[in-house]
């Protein structure tokens, strides 16, 4: 019977083992999965942002270009109306 006894605590023994391993294991898999929707999210706010920065320098640009061409297209009128 001693063996049967002793037996029964080592598999309680290893069972807790196992059961602490399985909590660390899933611990580190939850953390990594965290880390991972952190990185997703800061790739997520850089590509907004850089589409923001692009958007507006498009803006800009056209902007000055309307300004350009309407500047153009008065001095061809003044240099018709003048000639």
């Amino acid at each position: 019977m001693d063996g049967i006894g002793g037996g029964g605590m080592a598999n309680q023994t290893t069972m807790a083992q196992m059961q602490q391993s399985d909590q660390l294991n899933a611990q580190t898999i939850q953390t990594e999965m965290q880390a991972d929707a952190q990185k997703q999210q800061m790739r997520q706010w850089q590509i907004k942002q850089d589409t923001q920065t692009k958007m507006f320098e498009i803006q800009q640009e056209t902007t000055v270009n309307k300004a350009k061409t309407g500047d153009k297209a008065f001095q061809k009128w003044d240099e018709y109306i003048r000639a």
